[in-house]
């Protein structure tokens, strides 16, 4: 409030700023990922510069700075909260509380609720002696909000008036959310699965559990198998995030298959228009408070008195959206952390500075103390939650020092209850490339520059990228030439999350979710963790990740020289379907069928279908209705074939010739299909629209078969 500070005529307001690094200067050091000067700043711990996004500490105003004016005598609606209490056949039963300013006595407040059509279902009216005011109400035939791919979003909306003037409107869903842990009984496959998984070498250091349990989110009652990435803030500047990226980026997200976002603790949080939308698009959220990867220093009173008003904040923005799942306190702040512990990283944050806030204003969503959380320790993989991306080392010493012959093999061990951070890495397309770097820096020797638009780990004893580039030759073999390896820098991310998201698929209700790292770049990257490039273009790995989330898919494993193929229906109703498997000699083109039969599998489950053997050198190929998998032993040494194609004004058809591994559709263009396998003689006919409109197509078309 200003008004004693206003006179009449010209005022000033003076914004004075410090700079985040010289205002720290001669603090204790702490202990923290990339830098340590940011432990003691509370802005985006990322500007400091990431293993995927350089430094940037700016200083600044981000935002519009307004004077708000209103009648002195006109009443303020604020603090207004809107959540599920209950769900059943009878309706939904919704809460209301809302908040009064100075001017509230002796006037009646209107409530009314609309639904997705515009049509009043409920109006409530109160004469108010109290500043604030809560009331339960009971909506029939309720339409319940669901997450993408399990029903439809449907949001109300709540308006509060006096006198006729309308003080306050939001939207909102009606949903009821849980977290089922429940534990393994001793002796059943969960429990010696967690048992085989306890004796990695990992798993080893972090895991001391004695009990499992697992880690499934169910909404209305309906358990949601996740599939998701991390988010971080998609520009490096705060001023250069625009709603109509932030759009764009979300839209894409869905189109891809993603039903879940994580909001990175080493960000920011988001606008409402960012959450709106994400509810909208029925994109469950999940959100960390904004510390990361440090030790911050949570016994200063100063520390816990700005995460509480952090806390009062973020839940008075983001409480009454139907997207939000849970809150995490950090990430990975407390990953040797035990619930027993009288102390460790994180817990006085946690539970001085964010829970008290919560319990006040938002006690009806789960609040998990950071990311990971789960058991002995919170970075463990049979209880709970766990990063994937905690076990990096591991990951990067098999890179170094194994064949990889087993990659199949190593993403088994990494399995866990539910998967919050998932790594994987891959190039971004080569239109994307050419705006910042030249043809000989994507397709020479010397890689300066794209070895510098990687960035890289301090804590890693080679550079991210040196790992990167030993990694995709032992799995789809050595670089003929620079073309050869462009392509394949980028086809090794596909392959990855093809692999992670088949088990996923097969291994429900044991894992139930997969959120990789992560979804968009913050700024120019050659080579990252993403599935969106910074210039809003898919990677290859979007399309694989595009495919593996399809509410019906066929996938293909082996044990022990067996051969397994599933069917897993994500999908609302039972599917039958059309299931072939043939064995394909990519030497010579023969196609020999092996199986063939109808697949019925009931919603929500993954089914063992057929097993067989099979000793010959050939790729197995299973097929289902609208999905196609496939499994090769060993490496998967991609080259350079032959594809035939006619090029449309919006669309593309081939046809192959041989086996054909990968078609890579190239250019300012976004297909709706990409870097799909062809068998002998297929033909395809793929869609496409521009990325850019007022940039010419550029369409390359190359295929890739296995050596």
């Amino acid at each position: 409030d200003v008004a004693d500070y206003l006179k009449t005529g010209k005022n000033t307001i003076d914004v004075y700023f410090y700079s985040p690094i010289s205002s720290v200067s001669g603090k204790p050091k702490l202990r923290g990922a990339f830098t340590t000067e940011r432990m003691y700043t509370r802005r985006t711990q990322c500007s400091y510069g990431w293993d995927w996004v350089g430094r940037f500490v700016s200083c600044g105003i981000c935002g519009d700075v307004y004077l708000k004016m209103y009648d002195k005598d006109e009443p303020i609606v604020d603090n207004v909260y809107v959540y599920t209490k209950s769900i059943d056949s009878m309706g939904a039963y919704v809460g209301i509380s809302a908040c009064f300013g100075e001017n509230f006595a002796n006037k009646v407040f209107d409530f009314e609720i609309y639904d997705c059509d515009g049509n009043k279902v409920k109006s409530h009216s109160k004469y108010c002696s109290y500043p604030k005011y809560s009331f339960n109400v009971s909506i029939e035939d309720a339409k319940l909000w669901y997450p993408t791919g399990y029903g439809e979003q449907p949001l109300y909306e709540l308006r509060i008036s006096c006198g006729g003037k309308i003080l306050y409107s939001e939207k909102f869903g009606i949903r009821t959310v849980k977290i089922l842990q429940t534990t393994d009984k001793e002796g059943s496959d969960y429990y010696k699965k967690c048992l085989e998984l306890k004796k990695t070498g990992f798993s080893q250091e972090y895991d001391k559990n004695t009990k499992f349990s697992g880690f499934i989110l169910v909404v209305n009652g309906v358990k949601i198998l996740c599939r998701g990435a991390n988010w971080v803030p998609c520009e490096p500047f705060e001023n250069g995030r625009t709603k109509e990226k932030t759009s764009k980026i979300l839209a894409m997200a869905k189109d891809m298959g993603l039903n879940m976002l994580r909001v990175w603790g080493g960000g920011t949080f988001e606008t409402k228009e960012f959450y709106d939308e994400c509810s909208r698009l029925g994109i469950m959220v999940t959100q960390d408070f904004l510390m990361a990867c440090g030790s911050y220093p949570e016994k200063e009173q100063w520390f816990i008195n700005q995460l509480n008003k952090e806390a009062e904040y973020a839940a008075k923005l983001m409480r009454n959206e139907p997207c939000l799942m849970w809150w995490s306190g950090d990430n990975e702040n407390a990953i040797n952390g035990d619930d027993t512990m009288a102390d460790h990283p994180g817990r006085s944050s946690a539970v001085f500075g964010i829970v008290p806030v919560l319990m006040e204003l938002d006690p009806e969503r789960d609040f998990l103390p950071s990311s990971p959380y789960g058991g002995s320790f919170y970075a463990s993989n049979t209880v709970g939650t766990t990063h994937n991306t905690q076990y990096l080392s591991y990951i990067l010493d098999a890179i170094e020092n194994k064949p990889l012959d087993n990659y199949k093999q190593l993403y088994k061990t990494l399995c866990a209850r539910f998967i919050a951070e998932e790594p994987t890495f891959g190039s971004i397309s080569t239109y994307s490339s050419k705006r910042f770097m030249t043809e000989d820096d994507i397709f020479g020797d010397d890689l300066s520059v794209m070895l510098y638009h990687t960035k890289g780990n301090p804590a890693m004893k080679k550079e991210l990228f040196e790992y990167f580039v030993e990694l995709t030759q032992k799995i789809l073999g050595s670089f003929k030439d620079g073309y050869d390896r462009n392509f394949k820098m980028k086809y090794v991310q596909h392959e990855c999350v093809r692999v992670a998201l088949e088990q996923l698929r097969r291994e429900k209700w044991f894992c139930s979710g997969v959120i990789f790292w992560m979804l968009a770049d913050c700024w120019p990257a050659a080579v990252g963790w993403t599935f969106i490039d910074y210039y809003l273009m898919p990677k290859a790995s979007y399309y694989s990740f595009k495919r593996c989330s399809k509410p019906v898919v066929c996938s293909v494993d082996k044990n022990d020289g067996t051969y397994s193929v599933y069917v897993c229906n994500d999908g609302t109703q039972p599917c039958s379907t059309k299931l072939c498997v043939y064995a394909v000699d990519v030497k010579c083109g023969k196609t020999e069928q092996l199986y063939g039969g109808e697949a019925c599998v009931p919603c929500g489950e993954s089914q063992l279908v057929h097993s067989f053997e099979y000793s010959s050198d050939c790729i197995i190929v299973a097929e289902t209705d609208n999905d196609r998998a496939f499994y090769k032993e060993g490496a998967l040494n991609v080259c350079k074939t032959d594809v035939e194609y006619e090029l449309g004004e919006n669309s593309v058809t081939l046809k192959s010739k041989g086996y054909i591994q990968a078609v890579e559709i190239e250019g300012n263009v976004l297909p709706e299909d990409n870097y799909f396998s062809m068998l002998p003689g297929e033909q395809k006919t793929i869609k496409f629209t521009k990325a850019y409109a007022d940039e010419a197509a550029d369409i390359h078309i190359s295929a890739y078969g296995i050596e």
